[in-house]
């Protein structure tokens, strides 16, 4: 008998933690800094200083948005780009960007970019930093501070590998560059709290199901290696990637190998390309995955883009998962 299909949605939404107005950014020649001396940081191993707390800020990537606001940071914010659709941000996010201009849906633009007149840009390797393009290095040779979101350093530097404590290193050094320490280490121990709940009722799993990140692609699957945020929430929740053997972050992958391997079940990635239901469709109607065990008992986990990619939503998608895996064990809200 088959096992009814589980397609589980976001279930918890992230709440900002201040109510800042985000029409109240100062202007240029106000922008006057708070007195706090130079700070030095690790950004992609490299050590980074930060003269003075950043006041315009632009940020790039749905994600890296939600990181942005959820430390309460919509004051500092002139510009966002990398956010197809607002109303894929929780509501109370959606909210704060109102009177911030979108500065670009897709790629980011460096003559958008500097009309903004920023001086710090927030944004990663593949989300809106690129090689020949807007880069942290040309930044700042332009008199404008960046931070690079840690998980994505993995295109520039070599990484032993990824973990949830890549979100919160970033929340963490986020507050020391804008002078909320207590608050940001406020909200990692939080989210520390809720990840250890998670592992220590986990701590005695034997059975670790194999795990299918399914991102988009039909002749080819976009999927995920060890070095993707996903990787560390799938091990988090007491399970095992089927491509954890691939030295890659997103990445392509086939189909011969998800056969090959028969994931247990499939984690469906909602990035709108195309809905999450179609993408359900197309793996259950693929006649060469009818025998994988993921589809014959029809396994499904949804996970939205924002929660598969590092951010403040990560521990909650991982309680998500780890209870679709092992729901005696794991127990929600």
């Amino acid at each position: 008998m088959l096992t009814s299909a589980v397609l589980v949605g976001c279930s918890k939404e992230p709440v900002a933690t201040a109510s800042h107005a985000a029409s109240s950014k100062p202007d240029m020649a106000q922008a006057a800094a708070p007195p706090r001396g130079p700070i030095t940081v690790p950004v992609c191993d490299q050590p980074t200083t930060y003269d003075r707390v950043p006041q315009r800020a632009v940020v790039h990537g749905i994600n890296l948005i939600e990181t942005f606001l959820y430390l309460g940071l919509a004051d500092r914010l002139v510009g966002y780009g990398g956010l197809r659709d607002i109303h894929r941000l929780p509501p109370a996010m959606q909210t704060q960007l109102t009177q911030v201009p979108d500065l670009s849906n897709q790629n980011m633009n460096l003559e958008t970019l500097l009309n903004a007149q920023p001086d710090f840009v927030f944004s990663g390797w593949s989300y809106g930093f690129r090689q020949g393009q807007i880069t942290p290095n040309g930044l700042k040779e332009l008199g404008i501070a960046s931070y690079v979101l840690t998980e994505s350093c993995i295109r520039q530097v070599a990484r032993e590998r990824v973990s949830l404590e890549d979100t919160f290193a970033d929340l963490l050094t986020l507050g020391r560059i804008f002078d909320i320490e207590a608050l940001a280490q406020k909200l990692v121990d939080g989210q520390r709290a809720q990840l250890k709940s998670i592992t220590g009722a986990l701590q005695h799993v034997t059975h670790k199901p194999k795990v299918f990140v399914f991102d988009s692609g039909t002749d080819i699957p976009v999927t995920t290696g060890p070095y993707a945020m996903p990787h560390a929430m799938i091990e988090a929740a007491g399970a095992s990637n089927i491509f954890a053997d691939l030295n890659s972050s997103w990445m392509r992958g086939n189909w011969e190998d998800v056969i090959a391997r028969n994931p247990d079940w499939i984690v469906i990635v909602d990035n709108d390309q195309p809905t999450p239901d179609g993408k359900r469709q197309f793996l259950l109607s693929k006649p060469e995955l009818a025998d994988v065990t993921a589809i014959r008992e029809q396994n499904f986990v949804l996970m939205d883009f924002s929660e598969a990619t590092p951010g403040p939503r990560n521990v909650e998608a991982t309680r998500r998962l780890a209870h679709a895996l092992h729901p005696q064990l794991v127990t929600l809200p």
